[in-house]
């Protein structure tokens, strides 16, 4: 049972205890503002003693969703801490998804959407089809910031809610998704993203015995085994997630000067589900 009758609305970022030095932040606005998705809300920030792991990733337990028309982000939330649940910290993040990603040269005109949109595919399908060409395929992405060639997420009428609950326990979170506060009109794919820094999170494994390091890892990638995790070289600090029937996990790594740096697993939901429940593991071997 919680300790508190009544949530209470979060001001300022809450830091959770989750092992010896592992530590979980939850932000009730953007923070921490980092390179493209600087002004995105994002999900559980981990952190090493002081230092906050979470790069340009969206942190753990965050939602983007996928129309025919759009892709949408949250740049608006409200944060709440429930209070105390079987030992663990309850806190609740209710993402507002009111956010389109567009682009622009410079501070000039946003570039047309069908026109950014068709090669962009067209750089998508050989960024995924050409595992051996994506250095190339990394230096076009450097070259688009040099060219000024720039995201930016705009605010547009939202299409309702994502509200997550945070369980955090000693080295375990589970994070409980609600759907029923979304709009699913033209609603194609729901993605729960876990994502931390890749400068950090350098290795890939899973319990098929597959091992893969930076590059290897691949931008968007399927899962087979039954659980995934990303550690530092070394193995000294983990978190995995498994795979669940209700979803696909994706596995994923990326690192462009100055524009990605994200590592993670992200769950991809069909529009018919309400509510999805899964575990991240956090461990830490010295």
């Amino acid at each position: 049972m919680s300790s508190e009758k009544m949530p209470r609305k979060l001001e300022k970022p809450l830091t959770v205890k989750a092992s010896d030095r592992v530590f979980l932040r939850l932000y009730p606005d953007c923070k921490p503002h980092k390179l493209e998705i600087a002004d995105l809300q994002k999900g559980l920030v981990l952190m090493l003693g002081a230092s906050e792991l979470v790069g340009e990733g969206i942190g753990f337990g965050a939602p983007v969703i996928r129309y025919a028309d759009k892709t949408f982000f949250s740049k608006s939330a409200e944060v709440s801490v429930q209070g105390q649940d079987e030992g663990g910290v309850v806190v609740s993040k209710s993402f507002l998804m009111d956010a389109v990603s567009r682009k622009r040269i410079c501070r000039g005109p946003f570039i047309s959407d069908n026109l950014y949109s068709f090669f962009h595919r067209a750089f998508m399908r050989g960024y995924e089809g050409c595992k051996d060409f994506r250095p190339f395929f990394d230096k076009i992405m450097e070259l688009r910031k040099i060219l000024g060639i720039k995201s930016q997420f705009v605010e547009v009428n939202p299409r309702g809610r994502v509200n997550i609950v945070y369980k955090c326990f000693s080295d375990t979170v589970q994070i409980e998704v609600d759907l029923r506060a979304l709009d699913k009109s033209g609603c194609e794919e729901i993605l729960i993203l876990n994502e931390q820094d890749s400068s950090f999170f350098r290795r890939y494994f899973d319990t098929s015995g597959l091992e893969l390091f930076g590059r290897q890892i691949g931008a968007w990638e399927k899962v087979e085994a039954d659980e995934a995790s990303f550690s530092d070289i070394n193995g000294h600090l983990t978190f995995s997630l498994k795979r669940l029937d209700q979803a696909t996990l994706f596995r994923g790594w990326e690192e462009v000067k100055g524009r990605f740096s994200w590592a993670g697993l992200g769950y991809s939901l069909k529009p018919n589900i309400s509510t999805f429940t899964y575990l991240v593991k956090i461990s830490m071997h010295v």
